[in-house]
């Protein structure tokens, strides 16, 4: 139950629901009073949350995400059934970690990109396997589609491609947005080839590396790339300046505290935003959210262990002391 309530709790503050509930046979339970009482803290926490929810919206930094596959905002926040049936696909886990940032994300079609959906948009994230429908297969075919996102990186947005993002048989670089991720997938024409040297860079973020891949076959493109991460001479995280924007490339992503924060920390680089504007403690097993209306900071242990942090705010630091998987109401 506690795990349960670990995984909702951080999106129950970002976006407020009606009910939450768990099905079953109430007469199994009664010998369980701890069980009861774990439940009825859940149940009093989340009518706070709801509460809280009911005065106004917490505050989001200042970068709005676009998640672009297939199929748009017909399958928000989903893949083809749920985490534990699609574990496997970057993109589940990508879902789930922004499920609780202090971040605005809508979910964008290929069609959605020509007809102009990126004019609202900070960042694009495009996550998947070759040919998949979250990578997008033959939409990355489109002249227009790659125009139009080079252009929106150029003039200042950011492009995150994790796996295999934009890749497609037929053109000059397996990845389409190669020119702009700064890195590329060999499929076996460039088996021959040289490869740009280079040494790892300070990350201008915190790294999960356990959180990325191994790929065997990635290389620079054009030497420009900060490598923050590599395996065995491989660069498997990269950030790549284009024009006023960033490409930024992760061979894969599986989710976590330490990568959930990460991925948070990235969005704000890129974005220029300070850690203090977005509420951030020091510990990826901490976070936070601050509800306006009521100027009320929530600030919850994920970690099963106690735990003392500090919380940056633009008010100047915070320190708290949380006990394992403790929520922290109206402390501000």
């Amino acid at each position: 139950a506690l795990q349960y309530w670990q995984h909702v709790r951080r999106a129950l503050l970002r976006q407020p629901v009606d009910r939450i509930g768990l099905g079953g046979y109430l007469s199994l339970t009664l010998p369980f009073p701890d069980f009861h009482d774990t439940i009825e803290n859940m149940a009093i926490e989340f009518r706070r949350i709801k509460e809280m929810h009911a005065h106004g919206a917490p505050l989001c930094a200042p970068v709005k995400v676009a998640v672009l596959h297939t199929w748009g905002k017909l399958r928000s926040w989903t893949l083809s059934g749920h985490f534990h049936e699609t574990y496997m696909h970057d993109l589940i886990h990508i879902n789930e970690a922004l499920s609780g940032l202090p971040v605005d994300v809508k979910y964008i079609s290929f069609e959605d990109v020509e007809n102009g959906a990126l004019a609202d948009v900070d960042v694009i994230i495009n996550a998947g396997r070759a040919g998949d429908a979250w990578s997008g297969g033959d939409a990355w075919k489109s002249d227009k589609l790659v125009a139009e996102i080079t252009r929106f990186v150029h003039e200042g947005g950011a492009f995150i491609g994790v796996g295999e993002p934009s890749a497609v048989d037929g053109y000059h670089t397996y990845f389409r947005m190669a020119n702009v991720l700064g890195i590329d997938k060999d499929t076996g024409a460039r088996v021959c080839h040289g490869k740009w040297a280079f040494d790892v860079a300070e990350s201008p973020v915190t790294l999960a590396v356990d959180a990325l891949g191994a790929d065997k076959h990635l290389y620079l493109t054009d030497g420009k790339a900060a490598v923050l991460h590599a395996v065995d001479g491989v660069p498997q995280m990269t950030m790549h300046p284009f024009g006023k924007g960033w490409g930024v490339y992760m061979s894969h992503f599986e989710v976590n505290a330490d990568s959930t924060r990460m991925l948070l920390e990235l969005l704000l680089h890129v974005k220029g935003v300070a850690q203090k504007d977005a509420y951030l403690s020091d510990c990826a097993q901490v976070e936070t959210a601050y509800f306006p209306a009521d100027d009320v900071l929530v600030v919850f242990n994920n970690a099963e262990e106690p735990v003392d942090c500090i919380v940056h705010t633009p008010n100047g630091d915070v320190k708290y002391s949380l006990a394992p998987m403790e929520t922290k109401i109206n402390v501000k």
